[in-house]
């Protein structure tokens, strides 16, 4: 039996890891191509290569930056394309760019997976505390009053869970990058 071309096998997994990743892939997109409508054009048609490369992809390594490769040789296709009719970014610059964003990306993981450890050493109050002000997005007057104190005391509180988060995100990112 022939192999499923793209046009018969199931999206399913295409889908689910191209939204997952539409923001990031964005993202970087926009680092690359400094105009919306230019950055949405390359975005398109990096959708469109995903896809139609997606049986190569080797789902034992991360997505992201497998489709960041493919935005980045689309993000220079359509600056030769623009070329000719404004000033755009040399290739040089432009790989510096994308070096720049894929350092940048890895260090805001590293940041994210420190972050989220020293969330699960907090004080459960500490952590219902927190939920309570940055999940229901409620303000700290009204969550004040609801805890029966005042606002001036739990600003205080939060500065010191922040502090004390803060410290523990360069202590273990700093010993992630020794």
């Amino acid at each position: 039996m022939a192999e499923p071309t793209a046009s018969h096998r199931d999206p399913t997994p295409f889908v689910e890891l191209i939204v997952k990743f539409e923001r990031p892939l964005m993202r970087y997109i926009r680092s690359l191509v400094p105009r919306l409508d230019d950055a949405e054009e390359v975005w398109q048609a990096t959708a469109i290569v995903l896809w139609e490369k997606f049986d190569e992809f080797d789902h034992q390594r991360k997505f992201l930056p497998w489709a960041q490769k493919f935005a980045y040789f689309e993000s220079l296709k359509q600056r030769r394309k623009i070329a000719r009719d404004r000033m755009v970014f040399s290739e040089i610059a432009m790989q510096a760019i994308a070096d720049t964003h894929q350092a940048s990306q890895e260090h805001l993981d590293r940041r994210s997976r420190a972050l989220q450890i020293c969330l699960e050493t907090l004080a459960s109050n500490d952590l219902a505390l927190l939920r309570s002000r940055y999940d229901s997005e409620i303000t700290v007057g009204k969550l004040a009053s609801q805890m029966k104190t005042t606002a001036k005391t739990l600003y205080r509180r939060l500065d010191r869970i922040r502090d004390k988060l803060a410290q523990c995100v360069r202590r273990r990112v700093a010993l992630a990058e020794e």
